[in-house]
């Protein structure tokens, strides 16, 4: 082999060398934006509203002054329920919207983005990918799982069980990996729940939800 060979040779494999490299850190990247998108709206929904506590009625329609002791018992009992662990289920894969459906929702779409090339790319993403439940960050300790055909199953659908269903369309990013599109449902109970567009862009090293538009509820 002559020298103009051996250096064709070498810079031959020292471009695929760059564009694997390449390629392997963009699928890094992706992965990593991935489980902090879904790590993020994890925590959102697995939140509800502390609300108010409230006092039963009177027994018998009597009158009744409450104590302060009523309201300390009623007012921990709310707090109680808002920070007990909770079980959170995840569909074992991303899910894929079907191309009209996503089409007739452009309009809603464009209502939380005017990015062009994002919606072009939320529009044809048909790439499905199992989710890995360990790489959901999971400050609150919560016990994670994925929900299988044993709760499909189950009376109630495994809703006495599991606190929360959560399932995640495709998640779709511009080429700088800092806006985000999917579609996510969620469910508290077997006909309590909805599907929401969600918007989010990276700011800081943080990702921030822009815009949420209803597109169904259970």
């Amino acid at each position: 082999m002559n020298v103009i060979n051996t250096k064709k040779v070498f810079f031959l494999l020292l471009t695929i060398l760059f564009f694997s490299c390449k390629e392997k850190q963009q699928i890094n990247i992706e992965e990593e934006c991935i489980y902090q998108v879904t790590s993020h709206l994890t925590n959102k929904f697995r939140a509800p509203l502390l609300l108010p506590p409230t006092f039963p009625p009177p027994p018998n329609g009597k009158e009744y002054i409450y104590t302060t002791r009523d309201s300390l018992t009623s007012y921990m009992h709310s707090v109680n329920k808002f920070i007990r662990k909770k079980t959170i289920a995840f569909l074992p894969e991303t899910f894929t919207t079907e191309k009209e459906y996503k089409k007739e929702k452009v309009k809603i779409i464009e209502e939380c983005t005017n990015d062009k090339d994002l919606i072009r790319l939320f529009l044809k993403l048909e790439k499905n990918i199992e989710l890995d439940i360990n790489k959901i960050a999971n400050s609150k300790k919560d016990s994670l799982i994925y929900y299988n055909e044993k709760h499909e199953k189950m009376l109630g659908k495994g809703f006495q069980d599991i606190d929360i269903l959560l399932s995640f369309s495709n998640i779709t990013f511009n080429k700088n990996y800092n806006k985000a599109l999917l579609i996510v449902g969620v469910s508290y109970g077997r006909l309590n729940g909805f599907s929401m567009l969600i918007y989010l862009e990276k700011k800081h090293y943080h990702w921030e939800i822009k815009c949420e538009k209803i597109l169904s509820i259970s």
